[in-house]
């Protein structure tokens, strides 16, 4: 949370679409193109509400749902409340909670960026630390604040995880942090498949394209 829907916009997403995938791929109410209101407007009641919302509008009655770090706090709340309505879910480096993040003392969109300047390098194992996607993120401040600072530290949806019946592909980074969450959804759900992608960090989609690629359409395509 705080950073666009351009985070997303990279080969081992968008060239899902060739081998058959729909993707679409929203900014979340406060960030770049969606609409900025206040902090109090911003929750994952909220959140989740407008991917609901949305999928309505499109005339999605069944769909796959995609969530990474964040966006899959966001992704199993959702599951929560309409596992009806999902034909998949795809977790990407997340947890069901409790997550132990500190928001960082940031007061503009510019503090924000300069926040996740000095912590991007730790998302990548290897040598590119791919700064020209950095360069094209929008930072919402806002956003980020709600988010971090009274959201996640009420976040703890593991009580539920059990009765989340729907199929999930579970990919994480060897060297993610958050693999042993990973880890712990994966021996959790009832329908789960664990993916650990060597020689990757936080965001597996680009560090493994290719591998990353290939595991979503195989899940979605049930080979």
């Amino acid at each position: 949370m705080g950073v666009d829907a351009r985070s997303l916009h990279v080969p081992g997403i968008l060239d899902l679409a060739p081998l058959g995938v729909r993707l679409i791929i929203p900014d979340q109410r406060g960030h770049g193109q969606s609409e900025h209101t206040t902090q109090s407007n911003y929750s994952h009641s909220v959140w989740t509400d407008d991917v609901h919302e949305l999928a309505e509008s499109l005339g999605l009655q069944k769909f796959a749902l995609f969530g990474h770090s964040y966006g899959g706090f966001l992704a199993l709340e959702y599951a929560k409340r309409w596992p009806e309505s999902l034909t998949h879910l795809i977790l990407v480096a997340t947890s069901a909670g409790p997550v132990s993040a500190q928001a960082a003392a940031v007061a503009t969109d510019a503090d924000l960026r300069e926040h996740f300047r000095s912590v991007w390098p730790r998302f990548f194992v290897g040598n590119d630390k791919h700064w020209p996607l950095f360069e094209s993120l929008q930072f919402s401040v806002d956003a980020y604040t709600a988010a971090f600072a009274r959201e996640l530290p009420e976040y703890d949806l593991r009580g539920h995880v059990a009765q989340l019946d729907v199929p999930t592909l579970l990919l994480v980074g060897q060297a993610d942090p958050y693999r042993s969450h990973m880890e712990w959804l994966a021996a959790h759900l009832p329908r789960p498949t664990l993916r650990t992608l060597e020689g990757t960090g936080h965001f597996p989609f680009i560090e493994a394209a290719d591998r990353f690629r290939q595991c979503v359409a195989s899940f979605l395509q049930g080979t």
